[in-house]
Parts: C-alpha cells; structure tokens; sequence
C-alpha cells in the first residue's frame, strides 16, 4: 500500500473516528455471527471464504441471509433442548424391583412412642386402639397385633411408628401412624429400643 493511501485513510480515520469505529464493529460482529454459523453447519468452504475475505460486512450478510434457519427448525430444536434424553431417564429409573431411592426412605419419618392406653376395638379379633405418647404430642394408632399381645400387657411399651403416615380409618377407627412388627400377620414381634429413651425421639 502507497503512503499516499496509507496518509489518506489515516486521515479519514481521525476525521471521522465514530464512522470508523462504527463500520469496525459492524464487520467484526457480523463476520462473527457468519463464522458461528458456518462452524455449527460445517461448511468447510464457506468458513474458509469468510476467514479469508473481508468485503466490509457484504459476504458475511449475504451469508446469514441465504442460510437463514426455517422456523420450524428454530421450534424444533428448542423442543429436543427441553426433552429429556433417553440415556436421563435411564439413569433416573435404574433401580431394581421393588428398591426405593434414598429420596424416597427419606421422607420416611420413625419415631420412638409410648404406649399409655391399649383397648380393643370392637367386633375385632387382631386390631387393638393404641393411644401414644410421642413427646409433647398425643397420637392414635390401630395396630393389628391382637392375637399376639393382650392389651394390659402393651401399657407402658416403648416401640417405633411410622410418625407421618397419613391417618385413615380401621373399622371406624382413625388411626394416625404404623407400628413396626416383624414376623407373621398372626404373630407379630414389636420393634421396641434397647435401652429407655424419650419418646418422641428419631430413629435414624
């Protein structure tokens, strides 16, 4: 380039800074977004002719122009960003026959609770009314333990519930909790502490 060019442009330059500064960003950010395009779409020749030419912005826009992405495939590709993949759900789901997540057990709330009255409830040969203390609070439960444990004998047994199970009714009776049992459904075990603790306490 002739100094007399160079001279000429530098002139321009501080004549008209904004102009130039203008028509600078102009052409990087559209060269920018054609290249992008270019690269997505791996189109080797037009991301070579891009890098390599510099018409002020003219092949760049024609560029965007002629290669502009249907709307529909604007739609659709947002779609598949939004659905979870099959390899997700995969992961997510990948759990054995009847095993629960640690999420799951863990909204299970066990508690200690004392046995303060025991009666049975009528025309009922298994279930018997067990009112608990459980700390601070007062909880009815119906347990079906009748053919296994006499009602005078409970009174004053520590064991463990199911603290937040939803109440529901046993033959007209509420009962808000589950005892824990192991064995058969005739003859029960209760899950009691080792040692005296408070009622009320957490199992963990």
């Amino acid at each position: 380039m002739s100094t007399e060019i160079q001279f000429f442009l530098l002139s321009l330059i501080i004549q008209y800074p904004l102009t130039f500064l203008i028509l600078l960003a102009w052409s990087f950010i559209i060269k920018g977004a054609a290249l992008l395009r270019a690269f997505e779409r791996k189109e080797r020749g037009w991301f070579i002719a891009l890098l390599l030419i510099n018409a002020v912005g003219i092949l760049e826009v024609y560029y965007l122009y002629t290669k502009r992405k249907p709307k529909s495939a604007v739609h659709k590709e947002a779609v598949k960003e939004q659905e979870p993949t099959k390899e997700k759900l995969t992961v997510e789901t990948a759990t054995k026959d009847g095993e629960i997540t640690y999420d799951d057990f863990a909204k299970v709330e066990l508690k200690v609770a004392k046995i303060k009255e025991a009666i049975r409830v009528e025309k009922s040969e298994k279930l018997i009314k067990l009112q608990l203390e459980l700390g601070e609070e007062s909880r009815q439960i119906v347990a079906g333990i009748g053919k296994a444990y006499r009602p005078d004998e409970l009174i004053g047994k520590e064991i463990i519930i199911v603290a937040n199970l939803a109440p529901r009714a046993l033959m007209g009776v509420e009962s808000h909790g589950m005892l824990l049992a192991a064995g058969g459904a005739e003859n029960p075990v209760l899950l009691t502490p080792e040692k005296k603790i408070e009622s009320g306490a957490k199992v963990k």
